[in-house]
């Protein structure tokens, strides 16, 4: 029997190197999608034209977040950084940390059932973004909320200049390398964000456990563009990854000055 599936989903950090794939996945999946921008960011969304729904706010101040979930069945906060710069105020904790807490806040005053955090998997030389990703779930888990929490590997868009990272992937999808090191090894941005999609349109799909890169392979695998081998919408404006980067920028937005 087939599993119901989620309305409206509202996403956070949509306008960024994973999140604009996040929501084309979305919207090819024929999804009710509503995208959480600050103003002057909807630019970065213009590909997807009139397919989704833009609310305005911002989610490092909790007075813009008040009502802005209400009516949808699940939130995929998307939002993080590797990037700190500690002299402007945006720590770790401020940027992981802060914005999932108010997001979850968000959802549970709002009457939002469902909330799916994209977290990261441990990482060399990573300690402070680590613990703000942990602590970011640990915040989820006690909510209340029916959550799942994504730690997703590095991520890539395949292209001539990043070969060698294709062929790490693609020896993360085959026996025995998905049982030992698929956690870790990078995976195309386009799989994981069907795999992300198609986790939120699925409420029953890992509910409150934590998933990992082959589980956002066998998602992607449940969409109908991707068994028909339909490429993903990509955005028009080029981001430029941060190679070592989990969320490359930009990720969504950042607090203010």
């Amino acid at each position: 029997m087939p599993g119901r599936e989620s309305g409206r989903v509202l996403v956070t950090g949509g306008t960024g190197f994973l999140g604009f794939r996040v929501v084309a996945a979305l919207v090819e999946a024929g999804a009710t999608v509503t995208v959480m921008v600050r103003p002057g960011q909807e630019e970065k969304l213009q590909a997807l034209g009139d397919r989704i729904q833009l609310s305005y706010a911002d989610v490092w101040n909790k007075a813009s977040l008040k009502g802005r979930a209400r009516g949808h069945d699940v939130i995929l906060h998307l939002v993080g950084s590797t990037r700190a710069e500690p002299e402007r105020g945006l720590t770790y904790q401020q940027i992981n940390l802060v914005s999932a807490r108010n997001v979850t806040g968000m959802a549970v005053s709002d009457g939002v059932p469902r909330m799916i955090l994209l977290s990261a998997v441990i990482r060399p030389w990573a300690g402070e973004y680590i613990r703000s990703k942990r602590e970011a779930e640990e915040y989820l888990r006690n909510s209340g909320l029916n959550w799942t929490i994504a730690r997703a590997p590095s991520l890539f868009a395949p292209s001539g200049r990043n070969l060698g990272l294709q062929l790490i992937s693609f020896f993360g999808a085959i026996l025995p390398f998905n049982l030992f090191a698929s956690r870790i090894l990078p995976l195309p941005v386009d799989i994981a964000a069907r795999g992300m999609a198609q986790l939120a349109l699925k409420p029953d799909a890992y509910e409150d456990r934590v998933i990992f890169a082959r589980h956002l392979r066998q998602l992607a695998k449940g969409s109908k563009a991707a068994r028909q081998r339909r490429p993903l919408l990509q955005p028009q404006q080029r981001f430029d990854a941060d190679p070592e980067g989990l969320d490359e920028p930009p990720f969504g937005w950042l607090p203010p000055r």
